[in-house]
């Protein structure tokens, strides 16, 4: 047994396993280390310990980097926004302008459609280049500060140090010259002294992980380079990358950049003629959003026959982007404020798991739906698209709870159904082992449980979630209190805020803070506050 079983706010309590920190090749876990012990070394008999704690502060190198390097960097960037703005205005014009239905690519892209996408890449480049500066004008400035307040810091402590000198012989005290007021203002001024230092680099720390953060999720805009190496050409490559963005965000596209990257790889890998079969479909598509969709499904795994099968119950919808997104794209991406419940439906159903104590199930069915295409269409109309009695809300309730019982039967140990000592949910651990079955299937991920313990743990694991969730990977999490223990989704990421699908049926953006301090009933009432564990794909 892995731990208790996570149950939709049933009682329990928390794995223990391994543990991640940050780690020990920077200054500021010795700078916390040594805070730690100075905060006791006051008094006589703790004079030459002081002493010692207070060379050692000072030995300890100050924050890196070369603000003046990170604003000229900065500055590059801001001229090659303006650059990329110039040429978004003269696209702007030529697509204005009355242009003859012409076709191009291989999968016969009307010109006026390539030139919208060319437009909305160009306007979200513009963002990106703009918001690149702006980080690192950001980053020059936290540097610079964090230096400052590191050398204001080492004043004290090299006060403090003189202090001890004049009243220690070595590591003991030395009793001809102790003086109690020269130990208790070195023991001020170290206090004093260590905590500007542990301010100093936490600060530019928490500022280098935002950043960093920021920058991951720029690159994982730039999807058009992950079908560099797919057959297809540039145009066809530029539509399919753009299906269901917009001009300032690739957030809501359908393709990731995962299945972007899984995609060209398969595609790439098929014989000429089922290629050549794939591009037909390709070539038929009704939208840019159909073409996206066929792809979505290379992606998931699946082979021409099964993707044109998948096509024909699709292709009668293929010109209706909504159609489409509400039957193969369960959860789609909003930017709500924070705290703001967004639910989520098929036809006026929920996707929620009701009320049976099967998070982990469900979660990970939704999950499974937002990386397969053929498995939301078969949970949204039971393989009949527009028969009315299939394709509705109260027979598509009926196949997502038929679904999350299979994934929890299926998932759950014997000994956990027999009665009197049975306990209801799943582990952490047959969580990790349905994630394979059911989400990594069909992506290529292997989950792997990590256990985290407190808000040092949490915010050290923080930049792996968010380059998954980045790159369009869901994330099944546990959270835990004394009332019990639930699993949701980590669905989207933007900046300092984590998108959650909770499954009971809804979605909603949290602020990371919450999600590192145990406020994680920000999502919803009910729901347990402590982050313990994280199912990361890798």
């Amino acid at each position: 047994m892995d731990g208790d079983p996570v149950r939709a706010a049933r009682p329990g309590t928390s794995d223990a396993g391994r543990r991640t920190g940050m780690s020990d090749d920077t200054p500021l876990p010795r700078l916390k280390e040594l805070q730690g012990g100075i905060a006791g070394q006051n008094g006589m008999w703790n004079s030459g310990a002081l002493h010692y704690s207070l060379r050692n502060a000072i030995q300890v190198s100050g924050p890196s980097g070369y603000p003046s390097g990170l604003e000229s960097l900065a500055g590059d960037y801001r001229r090659a926004e303006k650059v990329l703005d110039e040429a978004l205005l003269a696209i702007g014009e030529i697509r204005r302008q009355r242009l003859p239905r012409v076709w191009a690519g291989d999968t016969q892209v009307a010109a006026t459609d390539a030139l919208a996408a060319a437009e909305r890449g160009l306007e979200r480049g513009v963002g990106v280049l703009g918001r690149i500066a702006k980080e690192l004008f950001r980053l020059a400035d936290a540097v610079g500060a964090a230096q400052k307040r590191d050398r204001d810091g080492l004043t004290p402590l090299h006060e403090a140090y003189g202090l001890t000198e004049e009243i220690t012989a070595g590591p003991f005290i030395d009793p001809l010259h102790y003086d109690g007021d020269k130990m208790h203002r070195a023991h001020q001024l170290a206090i004093a002294g260590i905590g500007d230092r542990v301010d100093a680099h936490s600060a530019l720390a928490e500022t280098s992980r935002e950043v960093s953060s920021t920058f991951h999720d720029l690159a994982s805009q730039a999807r058009l380079q992950r079908l560099a190496d797919s057959p297809l050409s540039a145009l066809d490559e530029l539509l399919l990358i753009d299906a269901g963005s917009s001009g300032t965000s690739v957030d809501g596209a359908i393709l990731t950049a995962a299945m972007a990257d899984r995609a060209a790889d398969r595609l790439a890998a098929m014989s000429e003629a089922d290629r050549a079969r794939m591009e037909q479909l390709l070539a038929g598509a009704g939208s840019p959003e159909h073409r996206a969709y066929l792809m979505r499904a290379l992606a998931a795994g699946y082979d021409i026959d099964k993707i044109t099968e998948f096509n024909r119950l699709i292709a009668p919808y293929g010109d209706d982007p909504a159609w489409l997104c509400a039957h193969l794209n369960p959860i789609g991406g909003d930017s709500a404020p924070s705290g703001q419940q967004r639910p989520t439906t098929f036809d006026g159903a929920q996707w929620t798991q009701g009320q049976y104590p099967t998070c982990v199930a469900s979660s990970t069915v939704t999950a499974r739906a937002m990386v397969d295409p053929l498995y939301a269409l078969e949970l949204t109309t039971g393989g009949h698209p527009g028969d009315p009695a299939y394709d509705n809300g109260e027979a598509f309730a009926r196949r997502l709870r038929d679904e999350q019982f299979r994934v929890y039967d299926g998932g759950r140990s014997w000994y956990q159904n027999l009665p009197l000592i049975g306990t209801d949910g799943m582990t952490n651990n047959q969580s990790a082992t349905v994630a394979d079955q059911e989400i990594g299937s069909h992506t290529g991920a292997d989950y792997e449980n990590r256990n985290v313990g407190n808000a040092d743990e949490r915010r050290a694991v923080l930049p792996e979630i968010e380059r998954a969730v980045d790159e369009g990977h869901p994330v099944p999490f546990s959270s835990r209190d004394g009332n019990g223990g639930h699993q949701m989704l980590i669905i989207g990421h933007d900046g300092d805020r984590l998108q959650i699908y909770n499954p009971w049926g809804y979605t909603v953006w949290v602020d990371e803070d919450d999600f590192v301090n145990g406020r994680l009933d920000s999502i919803g009432n009910g729901v347990p506050k402590e982050f313990t564990s994280v199912r990361l794909p890798k």
